[in-house]
């Protein structure tokens, strides 16, 4: 393995490691993340925690200013409601638009990754439960057979999966997205996209609604423990 080869898979695992750490909220919105802390505390060269910091920020999972550093990106509340605009408006026309519903294969596809989905909140697995997440989204989009809204889809999610993500520790939220990802499955079956574009749209908005209140209004208001009713 050549040093190149070598540098990018380390580049690779800091970020990961890091990516899980602010999705999952070890590490909050704002705070500061120093190429010292990655060089120490993972024991990796300084052009690896460039690297991964580079990797980050085009992620969007961090931001960089000049002699102040990186830090975990923080969304304001105007900047939350301008990407759930687009969000909104994505989601929405894309299961309007679903067309693959006589595609045996692809129901069975969203059927499985719901019930993966299921597993997965059943065994407490967080990252399991966001990478089934993911999945199952990804895959009911790419019912509408146009790969540009999936890609468009696949994009607005990422950005926005520092917003989503915290919601993801409590129970209740976890038990009202399978309830809301058999429905959407249930919805698809039943080739009512009418309905279906409704859920998609009320199923983004709690994991909203709890960034807000715990990141973007001031501490004394904010309920940092209140728990989502809803799915991402």
């Amino acid at each position: 393995m050549d040093k190149e080869t070598k540098s990018q898979g380390q580049i690779l695992v800091v970020v990961q490691e890091l990516e899980r750490a602010i999705i999952f909220g070890q590490m909050l919105p704002r705070q500061r993340i120093t190429e010292d802390e990655i060089v120490h505390g993972m024991n990796v060269k300084r052009h690896v925690a460039r690297g991964a910091l580079m990797e980050l920020e085009r992620l969007g999972m961090i931001t960089r200013e000049p002699f102040k550093g990186a830090a975990v990106r923080f969304f304001s509340r105007q900047d939350v409601h301008d990407l759930y605009e687009v969000r909104e408006v994505l989601h929405q026309q894309a299961a309007l638009r679903i067309r693959r519903l006589d595609d045996a294969a692809w129901i069975q596809a969203l059927e499985r990754l719901q019930r993966d989905h299921e597993r997965a909140v059943a065994g407490l697995d967080l990252m399991a439960v966001f990478t089934a997440n993911k999945a199952f989204h990804d895959t009911l989009f790419q019912g509408t057979g146009n790969r540009y809204f999936v890609r468009a889809i696949e994009y607005s999610n990422a950005l926005t999966h520092c917003i989503r993500s915290h919601a993801l520790k409590h129970p209740q939220f976890l038990s009202r997205a399978c309830e809301e990802h058999r429905a959407i499955t249930a919805l698809v079956k039943a080739r009512d996209l009418s309905a279906l574009a409704r859920l998609c749209l009320d199923h983004m908005q709690p994991a909203r609604r709890y960034y807000e209140e715990k990141f973007c209004d001031p501490p004394a208001v904010a309920a940092a423990g209140d728990t989502p009713a809803s799915g991402v």
